[in-house]
């Protein structure tokens, strides 16, 4: 049977689907010059109405789209540790019933899932003497030639079949692996081949000679540009185990930077985020913090130390793909999203489990007083804190952070407990873990969930409750709704309380709601999340925290439609939206400018200026070029410059799984003509711009 909570979010959704935009839109003063509609507006750099919250924009990071595994890991080895857990094969049905029927979902061992088995010889899994506490690894029994190949992270639909691993010419790529050889006679070999079985890389024989487990290394030379599949080529007779199998382009984010001691994250998608200029990253979800069921929850525990004693665990976002195969290795854990903040300048903002699975999958839940409460919610919060910012001196977790390389305290100031949680007992834990924080790490700020649904019931009682009790908590709000939505409510926090708790708005974008077609990135949603912002700008004294959602995805390996930026095995491509969220985060002052006059139907507007600079931000959503005069008051601008995105609204960048990307929404500048203080604008058709004047 369908829930009611499920009826409930289907009719507020279809709701929201139906608002029309340009709400609360006024009739406008113009003037007519010539043919043409002239809107006046005044800008006054003595009027300022607030400061700009120093947090406004940073990023949210989950593991969705192969964000993580198969994108931001530069190891591109698929199941590397043949410890792979996945979940049933069955795709969109098996989504479909997890969510309308909360049936739980299962999860299987796949321990040599992805590992293809050729030549003479077989493949199997075993843990006997592992060489790591309850790991398995693959014994190769070859009689002539046998190999085993990985073709690395193909998403899992149409490109299940082909190879994954991005080669480039004269690239140098790192492989390890651990051997222990039983009897085996011969030679192994070790390279990177293409579709056809061609070798891309340079061919190097590794030595298996010896008694236990020993690492072995190579440094690798690509051949050609192109997909690639890791071969390993046993030639001779006998046995041998394998285990723990890295191949990664040598030149990855933070090479030769000692506390980059163990997972590794490719180079250019960091690039990509550290071209956004976040204030903070919120990690490492999401959906994946509550998990689907008992278990599933996210373990940081199992994220941190030595790569080897890493506990992998399914992704829920599996469900979504017809073999189930999406592994969260933790490869990346909780040492590597500290690392990145610190390297991006960002705030670190991990989100820990509140004792809750998700709600929209699952009835699960430790209360409060359960015996399990303390250890596995609120012990498991301090010890994040400790891990963090801990004496390596005195605190374990700390020792274990000071091991990795890095004694010094990541200086961790904010954490979240729980994601799009709701209801009595969520409150009930949230009070619990916030009252031991509190007690111990005064000053240290909770995020509290309001739910997957803004206005709904339990969102109205996560604010309510937080205005009795937690003046001092960032409210987490989401939402994903269609463009009109977000037009119409550009001035949805102009009647939030200044004096009450403020907003993190934590997960939004321009799309369609979860029970119609997702709407991949394009300039319609840009322009719609862009006019947002205005609003966003505005309110920074009531909304502190903003990130968009989600961030990552590989091309032809998704399963959300709409994402801020796609990559496929060689390149990265930045949506429209990402340029909006770039060109807002490098133009926006340190206080909130006010603007005088009626800006016309269908357009938007804000101002932020900083000692140096006055920023306008203006969004013309209409089929018709709209001219603005903007007055400067009390400011001697010496110059104007424009930033801009225009196009079609169905425009948007491409990126295919294998090939390079399409751009056809990029920023372009132009010069203002200003006279006598006078700004002259001509906006585009459906268009964003960003205005900066300098202040003599």
């Amino acid at each position: 049977m369908i829930t009611r909570a499920f009826k409930t979010a289907v009719i507020f959704c279809l709701l929201l689907s139906l608002n029309r935009c340009g709400k609360n839109r006024k009739e406008n003063d113009i003037v007519r010059n010539g043919n043409q509609t002239v809107v006046s507006l005044q800008i006054d750099l003595k009027n300022i109405v607030h400061p700009v919250s120093p947090m406004l924009f940073g990023l949210f990071l989950e593991d969705i789209n192969f964000s993580v595994d198969g994108g931001l890991n530069a190891n591109m080895v698929n199941n590397y540790s043949f410890d792979g857990v996945y979940l049933e094969k069955g795709g969109a049905m098996v989504s479909i019933k997890s969510f309308l029927f909360k049936k739980p979902l299962k999860p299987v061992h796949g321990r040599l899932r992805y590992w293809n088995a050729t030549g003479g010889g077989k493949v199997e899994s075993l843990n006997e003497r592992p060489l790591a506490k309850n790991s398995f690894y693959a014994r190769i029994s070859a009689n002539g030639a046998c190999r085993i190949e990985n073709l690395g992270y193909t998403g899992g639909k149409d490109n299940k079949d082909k190879c994954a691993m991005g080669i480039f010419e004269n690239g140098a790529y790192d492989f390890h692996a651990y051997f222990r050889n039983h009897d085996f006679q011969g030679r192994v070999t070790v390279y990177a081949a293409d579709d056809g079985g061609h070798a891309v890389t340079d061919g190097l024989v590794i030595p298996v000679s010896g008694d236990g487990w020993k690492k072995q290394s190579l440094v690798l030379k690509g051949m050609k540009t192109t997909n690639g599949k890791l071969v390993i080529e046993f030639i001779g007779k006998g046995a041998v185990d394998v285990d723990f199998v890295n191949f990664s382009n040598r030149d990855h984010w933070g090479k030769g930077d000692p506390k980059w001691s163990q997972g590794r994250l490719r180079k250019d998608l960091v690039e990509s985020l550290k071209d956004l200029n976040p204030k903070f990253v919120r990690f490492p979800g999401g959906c994946i913090v509550e998990g689907a069921l008992p278990g599933n929850e996210y373990q940081w525990k199992n994220t941190v130390g030595p790569l080897i004693d890493r506990k992998p665990d399914f992704n829920l976002w599996g469900a979504g793909i017809r073999d189930g195969g999406y592994c969260q290795s933790y490869q990346i854990g909780f040492y590597e999203y500290f690392l990145l903040c610190e390297d991006l300048g960002a705030e670190p903002l991990p989100i820990v489990w509140a004792g809750l699975n998700c709600q929209v999958r699952s009835k699960a839940c430790i209360k409060k007083d359960d015996p399990r409460f303390n250890d596995q919610v609120v012990q498991n919060a301090i010890d994040l804190i400790e891990y963090a910012n801990g004496d390596p001196g005195t605190n374990a977790w700390a020792a274990l952070r000071a091991a990795a390389g890095h004694p010094k305290s990541f200086h961790l100031k904010y954490i979240g407990i729980g994601n799009e949680n709701f209801g009595i007992e969520y409150l009930e834990n949230f009070e619990a873990v916030k009252k031991e924080i509190d007690k111990r790490y005064p000053g240290m700020v909770c995020v509290l969930s309001t739910g997957i649904m803004m206005d709904s019931d339990h969102f109205k009682l996560a604010w309510s409750e937080a205005g009795k009790k937690y003046p001092d908590v960032r409210m987490d709000e989401h939402f994903y709704n269609m463009p009109n939505w977000l037009y119409a409510h550009t001035d949805r926090y102009d009647a939030y309380d200044r004096k009450g708790p403020k907003v993190f708005l934590g997960e939004y974008a321009a799309n369609r709601p979860f029970i119609m077609p997702a709407t991949p990135n394009c300039l319609e949603t840009a322009l719609a999340e862009a006019a947002f912002l205005t609003g966003i700008e505005r309110n920074s004294d009531v909304v502190v925290m903003s990130s968009y959602a989600p961030l990552f995805s590989l091309s032809g390996g998704e399963q959300w439609a709409h994402n801020m930026i796609n990559f496929n095995p060689h390149h990265v491509l930045r949506t429209a939206n990402y340029f909006v969220q770039q060109m807002v985060a490098a133009h926006t002052g340190d206080r909130v400018v006010g603007i005088r006059g009626q800006i016309p139907p269908g357009c938007y507007a804000s101002a932020t200026a900083d000692d140096r600079h006055l920023y306008i931000k203006l969004v013309n959503s209409t089929d018709r070029v709209q001219r603005i005069q903007i007055d400067l008051l009390n400011i001697a601008a010496s110059s104007v410059k424009a930033e801009l995105i225009r196009g079609e609204p169905k425009e948007k960048n491409e990126l295919a799984f294998a090939g390079t990307p399409d751009y056809r929404i990029r920023p372009v500048e132009k010069e203002i003509g200003i006279h006598a203080n006078q700004v002259d604008v001509s906006l585009d058709r459906h268009s964003f711009h960003v205005l900066t004047a300098g202040i003599r």
